[in-house]
């Protein structure tokens, strides 16, 4: 591939490596192995349109269709044995898949509950222990799913504030609702291969990522840049307009706390001292940044928290807000209906609070309270040994491999040239768009990841799994360097797709 990649459009060195002898033989090895996945993954195709393999910008390449799973791994329907580094999308990484004791204690309610439509005894004891576990939120509202938590968090403090404008970073993943999907995570955009829209004194242009959704105007979303100073000046601005801000303590678009932290933390305090109320988004971080979240450990001050992923007890539907009672209360019947017209806000729906959901999610918090400060130093110091191989083998083999995350553990494997950036477009522009070739590689020996080479680590992971991963992870980078892999792929400051056709190579690229 010659040592000009920094020189041609990184799409046309894709194409290039798309065509290597290597990655055919590497799919044919792959395809040969998930061979009833593939026919499942068909059969599913002609009758279901929204299937996690089916989900654009994140579908895995060759998809395995799940059979059984238990602790940390994962066994598909061709039989293959996978150690499950994805783990639900990170929800079921506390503990691993089916945690005996959150079984045992479902098991027991099943078939006695009433399902959804009634509040059970359950519900008080969840909320009971989440004001334990998160003294800084004085009430909770259980909904679905992450989307459905921020979303509600916006409308709550919509109708707390009578203010329609909603402020959030560049970048940041809030779920899939219409406000989220604007200037979310690069790569729902194509960016940085399609150009970042320019950063104006009005904060960022409106760019949705998703057809169908009604393009936000102005006086909805503000988009701000990540800069802290800039994104002071904006709040201020328009502190009179808006309803709420919604951040991430830190994202997998921009997984650096060292510098979400502290911007987060002071755009918090400006909102407080504006009377601008702040949500912080945990659904990825809470739980997982200590039993507190990002918020109790870096005293971030908060108005409303949404919670998502691992409150979920065996990936059963839950979410949850927690924040301030006056703000939450707006969901909250007055006890004579009649005086809530116009007053109130509905964050019910069938199946809020439902009885089993709860009750995964009441005993998964209970064994991850039960384990207490030990569970988070045993789960650091794994963490801790990929990190020194890593770092002893970028010094050995000159190669940029490195495992970028945050909180307590959610990373991916990257190549990149830099440990840490406090720049989130330059950081966009320094991802090698080909390392999902290190997923197929992994998958080959036994290692379950979705799309790219993501970590979401638990409990459930021994010791002797986070070797075997980082193993597999030092083995498939030298066969990517055997090959002739381009380490150094990334984007130009001014980045276009290039000369060539935005296909990725022929026939061989259509993975399901």
């Amino acid at each position: 591939m010659g040592a000009s990649h920094q020189e041609r459009g990184a799409i046309e060195v894709i194409q290039d490596l798309m065509q290597q002898k290597w990655v055919y033989e590497l799919f044919g090895e792959i395809g040969a192995r998930q061979g009833a996945s593939a026919a499942h993954v068909e059969q599913l195709r002609a009758v279901d349109a929204a299937a996690h393999v089916f989900w654009p910008f994140q579908a895995p390449p060759f998809p395995v269709i799940a059979a059984t799973a238990s602790g940390s791994t994962l066994t598909d329907i061709d039989g293959n044995d996978y150690l499950d580094c994805h783990m639900g999308y990170g929800a079921q990484a506390l503990h691993g898949h089916n945690p005996a004791p959150v079984v045992d204690f479902v098991r027991e309610h099943l078939g006695k509950g009433t399902g959804n439509g009634y509040t059970n005894a359950l519900e008080l004891e969840l909320a009971t222990l989440l004001r334990e576990i998160l003294p800084h939120n004085e009430k909770f509202a259980f909904q679905h799913s992450g989307t459905g938590a921020t979303q509600s968090a916006i409308r709550l403090c919509r109708a707390h504030t009578g203010r329609r404008m909603v402020a959030k970073f560049e970048g940041t993943l809030h779920g899939s609702h219409d406000l989220a999907v604007h200037n979310t995570a690069p790569w729902y955009h194509g960016h940085p291969a399609v150009p970042f829209p320019e950063i104006g004194k009005d904060g960022i242009p409106l760019v949705s990522a998703f057809a169908g959704v009604t393009p936000a105007e102005p006086r909805d979303l503000l988009i701000l840049p990540n800069d802290t100073a800039l994104a002071v000046e904006l709040i201020e601005r328009h502190a009179g307009e808006l309803a709420c801000i919604l951040a991430e303590p830190a994202a997998s678009s921009f997984p650096f706390e060292e510098t979400t932290i502290p911007m987060i933390r002071e755009v918090a305090v400006a909102a407080r001292r504006l009377g601008v109320p702040f949500i912080l988004d945990e659904v990825l971080t809470g739980f997982r940044s200590g039993l507190g979240g990002a918020a109790q450990k870096f005293d971030i001050p908060t108005d409303l928290v949404t919670y998502g992923k691992v409150i979920s007890g065996l990936g059963l539907p839950l979410s949850a807000i927690g924040g301030r009672a006056d703000i939450l209360d707006i969901s909250q019947t007055s006890g004579q209906s009649w005086t809530d017209f116009g007053q109130k806000t509905g964050l019910q729906g069938s199946h809020t609070g439902n009885y089993l959901s709860v009750a995964a999610s009441l005993a998964t918090l209970q064994l991850l309270r039960d384990k207490g400060p030990a569970y988070y130093t045993d789960l650091q110091a794994k963490v801790d040994r990929v990190q020194a191989r890593l770092a002893a083998f970028r010094a050995a083999e000159g190669i940029p491999l490195r495992m970028v995350g945050f909180g307590d553990y959610i990373g991916c494997f990257q190549f990149l040239p830099e440990d840490s950036y406090t720049d989130y477009r330059v950081y966009s522009r320094a991802l090698n768009p080909a390392t999902f070739i290190l997923t197929l590689l992994l998958r080959k020996r036994g290692i379950y990841t979705l799309g790219m080479p993501m970590f979401f680590a638990g409990g459930a992971h021994s010791d002797a799994d986070v070797d075997r991963l980082t193993d597999a992870v030092l083995e498939s980078t030298l066969e990517l360097r055997a090959n002739d892999f381009p380490f150094d792929l990334a984007w130009p400051a001014t980045s276009a797709w290039g000369s060539g056709s935005s296909e990725w190579g022929s026939g061989s690229s259509d993975w399901s």
